[in-house]
């Protein structure tokens, strides 16, 4: 893989009163707020170490620039299909903006040497960049890399030892750039043959499950669903929510009662001779939502609200109690193999399957492109 430092932009911290407010609406105001002066050029291109404590864990990462070619010869693997309008949308707010204020974030396999340089590069200093985000407890850092012999070293080892990598989060925005790119050839001589990305090995990522709670008994009963789900599933009652300890377990809430159910054999079977692998999700969307529900657009139905998987069984337990009409389900996260089977082998996982932690927020680092109209 072919990194790069890359030239950027950062907000004036000393302007900023209240973090989560500020980044959560810099997709909208960055055009506005670069104009007034309040996003600084960082005068250099650089390399970050990008550090985040979460109340899971501290993840390390590198902050660079990708070549956009990796991806088009299949290098860096997606594991979901895009959609043109949303490539379109994106493509047209990078114009508008001549900057990409969120990174792409990739994962690849743990390499000790990177390990190493990511170590060497914040032991002992101080960030360049520091920020906290309280209602999230989190604490964002950014340790700049400057010294071109580092930054040699960084790209040699991620030329030699990271042969293939994997798009976690941000499909639509490397589709986009490339798209636009082979739109405009004379700017593959500029800025934006590169693309800024967020790289954290597998080991530096935790992947968790996209849970669901699912309104269901304007259409069936829920003691009348659970005795229709007893023909693809084993169903059995726990007396609090535990979460789902192997794949093809799903924990089920109620107002009511709590459950753990189980895919039968056979059922399992089918689907993995249909798709060549089987996903709890897949199974889930098709048998719950399409043949019991009648849901037949799971992306744009009322019926289905997602949860984030950073959040606990209990928060799932208590939106189920508000709402009685609704069945919380949650999920045993994908495992790092399966992600990677899918994406080697040119398939796709089913829409919302993952959830990746750390989230990457918008604008705190952001990459300046020169499109050849500022």
């Amino acid at each position: 893989m072919n990194i790069k430092p890359f030239h950027y932009l950062f907000p004036d911290y000393k302007r900023i009163l209240k973090s989560e407010e500020f980044f959560n609406s810099i997709k909208n105001t960055f055009p506005d707020l670069r104009k007034e002066g309040l996003f600084l050029d960082g005068n250099s291109k650089s390399l970050f170490v990008y550090r985040i404590k979460s109340k899971i864990k501290t993840y390390h990462g590198i902050l660079a620039a990708i070549d956009i070619h990796d991806y088009l010869k299949g290098l860096i693997k997606k594991h979901e299909n895009t959609l043109t309008h949303q490539e379109d949308n994106i493509s047209n707010l990078m114009k508008d903006r001549q900057a990409i204020i969120k990174p792409v974030l990739i994962a690849y396999e743990e390499q000790k040497k990177i390990k190493d340089l990511i170590a060497r590069s914040f032991l002992g200093i101080k960030p360049k960049f520091k920020i906290e985000f309280e209602k999230e407890q989190q604490i964002h850092e950014f340790f700049e890399i400057t010294d071109k012999t580092l930054i040699a070293a960084f790209q040699k080892e991620f030329k030699s030892k990271v042969k293939k990598a994997y798009i976690a989060d941000g499909h639509h925005r490397m589709a986009a750039v490339c798209k636009f790119i082979l739109q405009n050839p004379e700017l593959s001589k500029k800025s934006l043959n590169y693309i800024m990305c967020a790289l954290f090995d597998f080991n530096e990522l935790s992947i968790l499950p996209y849970n669901r709670m699912i309104r269901i008994s304007d259409v069936l009963p829920i003691d009348e669903f659970i005795k229709v789900l007893g023909k693809y599933a084993s169903i059995v009652k726990t007396r609090t929510p535990v979460a789902s300890s192997k794949k093809y377990e799903i924990t089920m809430i109620t107002a009511k009662q709590n459950y753990s159910i189980s895919w039968h054999k056979d059922v399992l079977q089918y689907f993995k001779q249909k798709n060549g692998i089987a996903f709890d999700i897949d199974i889930f969307n098709e048998i719950i939502l399409r043949d019991l529900l009648g849901v037949q657009s799971i992306r744009s139905s009322d019926r289905v609200n997602y949860i984030e998987g950073i959040k606990p069984l209990k928060t799932i337990s208590k939106m189920v109690q508000d709402q009685p009409d609704h069945i919380g389900f949650s999920f045993f996260p994908v495992r790092k193999r399966d992600f990677t089977k899918v994406a080697d082998e040119h398939m796709v996982l089913p829409p919302k399957s993952t959830w990746f932690e750390p989230r990457i927020k918008n604008g705190i680092v952001i990459q300046d492109i020169d499109l050849g109209t500022k």
